[in-house]
């Protein structure tokens, strides 16, 4: 299993939309201390990590 398989079962959406209304693309995974990591999505403009409970909170899923 890749990484974004892992991530998309673990529940992190393919792609979703915020950060001033513009898409981003699942790309890979930045690991945090205790095994805990969040996702890595490609903006036009560039990278952001977000958290799944972020995503929840603040964006539309565009594709789970």
């Amino acid at each position: 299993m890749t990484r974004i398989e892992k991530m998309r079962k673990d529940g992190y959406p393919k792609i979703i939309k915020g950060n001033g209304g513009y898409r981003a693309y699942l790309k890979d995974m930045q690991p945090l201390g205790g095994g805990d990591y969040m996702a890595i999505y490609r903006y036009p403009g560039g990278l952001c990590c977000h958290s799944l409970e972020e995503i929840q909170k603040c964006f539309e899923i565009i594709e789970q």
